[in-house]
């Protein structure tokens, strides 16, 4: 199932860029300097500002906004969102500490992911977060820059972008269609949910191949158009449509295999999830959520509920016990996959 790319270039030149942002701003009869102006929120000099987005990747349309990010050297800052509308349109600024985000973005490269050991769901979402600044940067257009940040940003622009937003679908399909296979039995409509993500997931990772590098899930029927890969075109169209959970969800988990191959060594590790608290009572363990609800497991010895503790683990094809796998269905317990550590024991 080979895609063509008729139409993908990984990093749009500037003059394209140029022309996309000129459309969007004439339509509104806005001008280049108007949206620079919203980069000073009074947050500091930018470093850098990038006018990106949907609109600069090419999938926008009239009822698009614009974002801009924004890098500025402050010491007491993390991110700062803030809308806009003071020109009638919606200008959807971030401000960044410009050495955190290129600190995050030279973690993506710094080790092999995902690693046992440091899979959490907020690593997980730290990540998915760092790929998705990273990548609007890259493809955005600078609006202004003083150095060195314009190396920097050049950086990006490289190879390296392509690999690590691969492996991320390519890692998300397969821990989504593992949640899809469990939750099958329990909750089919949820499952046939998280198998219609894994799909879109193996979608976005073939596109990436082809060359469009924009991080979003749901642009990738528009991604797929742009490399001409009708097939996967008409898979996507049969995933979207409502089915029979016990037919769809197989057929989605096929899907994903074909897509993106085998799990290979990829192992499950269940840490306990947000807001989750665990307490022990005679021979067994309440666990709740936000103490909104509960339910038993009966065992003891399960992780501390603050830590990051494992509460299960195992390879490619393997459940949890009985006892354990409704942590997972009651959301409970967040699916992380990581390469294979020793497992804890069950």
């Amino acid at each position: 199932m080979e895609t063509t790319s008729p139409g993908a270039a990984a990093f749009p030149e500037p003059d394209v860029l140029e022309r996309r942002l000129a459309a969007f701003l004439d339509l509104r009869g806005l001008s280049k300097d108007a949206v620079l102006k919203e980069a000073d929120q009074g947050m500091g000099t930018p470093a850098l500002a990038v006018a990106a987005g949907s609109v600069l990747a090419g999938f926008g349309n009239v009822r698009s906004d614009l974002d801009l990010l924004v890098l500025v050297e402050n010491e007491n800052l993390k991110r700062f969102p803030i809308q806009s509308h003071e020109h009638g349109t919606l200008i959807d600024i971030g401000i960044r500490r410009a050495s955190t985000v290129r600190a995050s973005a030279a973690a993506l490269t710094a080790e092999p992911w995902p690693r046992f050991e440091s899979v959490t769901e907020d690593a997980w979402n730290h990540r998915r977060r760092t790929l998705s600044t990273v990548s609007r940067l890259a493809l955005g257009l600078p609006l202004a820059v003083v150095e060195p940040w314009d190396d920097w940003h050049a950086g990006l622009r490289g190879p390296w972008l392509a690999e690590v937003l691969r492996e991320w679908w390519v890692v998300e399909a397969h821990r989504l269609a593992r949640a899809a296979r469990w939750l099958l039995d329990a909750k089919p409509q949820t499952a046939a949910v998280r198998a219609r993500e894994a799909v879109v997931a193996a979608l976005n990772a073939r596109a990436a191949d082809g060359g469009e590098l924009y991080f979003a899930a749901k642009w990738a029927g528009e991604k797929l158009k742009v490399l001409g890969d009708h097939e996967n075109l008409r898979l996507l169209r049969t995933v979207l449509t409502p089915a029979d959970p016990r037919e769809r969800v197989p057929f989605c988990l096929d899907a994903v295999e074909r897509l993106v191959g085998p799990a290979g060594t990829l192992h499950t590790v269940l840490r306990w999830a947000t807001g989750a608290g665990a307490m022990e009572l005679d021979d067994r363990t309440v666990v709740d959520r936000w103490q909104l609800r509960a339910l038993e497991v009966r065992r003891l010895g399960l992780p501390a509920a603050d830590s990051d503790g494992v509460v299960w683990s195992g390879p490619a094809g393997a459940a949890p016990p009985e006892d354990l796998l409704p942590l997972f269905t009651h959301n409970m317990v967040w699916l992380g996959v990581a390469h294979p550590a020793p497992e804890v024991p069950a």
